[in-house]
């Protein structure tokens, strides 16, 4: 390694701030402030956010959220693992799966509306715990499932517990901590999807024999899991800690971070505001995305490029990992950003552009005729889909303190209706066609028109110097 790196990551390390930003970001930033490339142009230099020291407590709570989470996803994803046993035993083609998925996608939009209007008023400690039992509670149900009604019915009560996991996350991380470290924590804790969702395929591959066999244990299984986390979040989580994640409480290290877009008023004057309507923008292109490729991608894998039922959970493994590194690394791409002298605000639109390219990979990946550099696409696809992830959960927390977890909620209850509504059409297309390739790449484009429509997010007064000259000394 070179000597020069070596001194950038003792310094990183030491969280000291390392001046300037490499070209590629220069270009992006260009993007965000819509203004055209030229070789003298005059680039914005923000004062750096102050950084606060935070209790290593706070961020326990956070990853603690990350396992509730990988349990959450673990619940959710185990359907894509064991769709062909499911799909032989009940008949079902591939619009049929896709009303499967529908119970659940519409139970869990409508759910999140009324789930962050509870977030915002109830006592969350207990609300994240009491979720996490009905979501394992329908788990374990699943198993047992011996009919299509029945199983439909399990979806839709797994739709209604796992409404609350993220409106009541990231109101927590908006009650524990500050402005510049939310995008990171959100990533944190949002990544426990994708490795619930790795280890899923691993479980079935150990419980699950080839013709199906024990795929019900796998349900009852992770069902279980709930319980152990909610004993565990318990225990962890007492006395005035407990009472700052309970209720919406004056916080000094989280307190005193309101943007000027932020409103803390009546919720009518919420939805007047441009933030609001900015990041539903972002919302419902990130989740459509990153669902409908999680939804689909067993189905593309097994029926356009021919994998066996084994490959294919090795292969959801890799998905879910590049997914995973791809939010936490937005999170600490816009915390570099942050700390390298762009305002919070300029650090979301980058990453978000980022982000929302990485997705149209999806275009070469269903063209390429060989299956294993198609993979290699679809990886980038899936860092970039789950990448968006992070900063739309930081522009969510922006938009209203009190009103934070309804706000989330409706967000994403509009998104969840929208891919509810959409998935039996992906599959009677597919059924049609005989193949999911134009609809997997017309889907990897839909982020690239919320990261366009977020680049009109408002950012505080600006101060000016040259891009090449990195942030100033008073960034420092």
């Amino acid at each position: 390694m070179p000597a020069g790196d070596v001194i950038a990551i003792e310094e990183e390390l030491r969280g000291e701030v390392v001046p300037g930003c490499p070209d590629f970001l220069a270009g992006i930033d260009l993007i965000a402030r819509g203004t055209s490339m030229s070789t003298d142009i005059q680039a914005v230099a923000l004062p750096a956010t102050k950084s606060r020291t935070i209790e290593p407590w706070r961020w326990g709570v956070v990853w603690l959220m990350f396992l509730a989470t990988l349990i959450n996803y673990m619940d959710r994803q185990v359907l894509g693992s064991t769709n062909e046993h499911i799909k032989n035993e009940f008949g079902l083609n591939e619009e049929g799966y896709g009303w499967v998925e529908f119970w659940f996608g519409l139970a869990y939009g409508l759910m999140q509306v009324p789930a962050g209007y509870l977030a915002d008023r109830l006592n969350l400690r207990w609300l994240y715990a009491g979720a996490l039992l009905v979501w394992s509670a329908a788990g374990l149900f699943t198993g047992l499932a011996q009919t299509v009604a029945i199983l439909m019915a399990c979806r839709v009560l797994l739709g209604l517990g796992e409404a609350f996991n993220w409106t009541c996350a990231v109101g927590i991380v908006r009650r524990i901590i500050p402005l510049e470290s939310r995008s990171l924590a959100n990533g944190i804790f949002h990544g426990g999807a994708s490795i619930g969702a790795v280890l899923t395929p691993l479980l079935v591959l150990a419980v699950v024999g080839p013709g199906g066999e024990n795929w019900r244990l796998v349900y009852q299984l992770i069902g279980a899991l709930g319980l152990l986390w909610v004993v565990l979040w318990f225990w962890c989580i007492r006395g005035p800690n407990a009472e700052l994640i309970s209720r919406p409480t004056v916080d000094p290290i989280a307190a005193g971070t309101e943007q000027p877009g932020e409103s803390s008023g009546s919720f009518r004057h919420v939805l007047m505001l441009r933030t609001f309507w900015i990041t539903m923008a972002v919302s419902i292109t990130v989740n459509f995305c990153w669902h409908c490729w999680r939804i689909w991608l067993p189905r593309f894998l097994k029926v356009d490029l021919h994998f066996s039922q084994t490959d294919i959970q090795y292969i959801l493994m890799a998905f879910f990992v590049a997914a995973d590194v791809g939010c936490m690394g937005a999170g600490w791409l816009t915390r570099r950003l942050t700390h390298a002298g762009y305002s919070v605000e300029r650090s979301r639109k980058i990453v978000l552009v980022i982000t929302s390219l990485m997705c149209t990979a999806a275009l070469p990946a269903v063209l390429i005729v060989q299956p294993w550099l198609s993979l290699a696409l679809v990886l980038v696809v899936a860092a970039g889909a789950m990448g968006g992830f992070a900063i739309f959960f930081s522009l969510s927390q922006e938009i209203s303190a009190r009103h934070t977890s309804l706000c989330l909620g409706i967000l994403g209850s509009t998104a969840w209706i929208i891919i509810a509504i959409l998935t039996p059409v992906v599959g009677r297309l597919a059924d049609e066609l005989g193949t999911f390739g134009p609809s997997m790449i017309a889907i990897g484009f839909v982020p690239l028109v919320g990261a366009m429509i977020g680049l009109l997010w408002p950012e505080p007064q600006q101060q000016f110097g040259r891009l090449d000259a990195g942030p100033t000394a008073e960034n420092h």
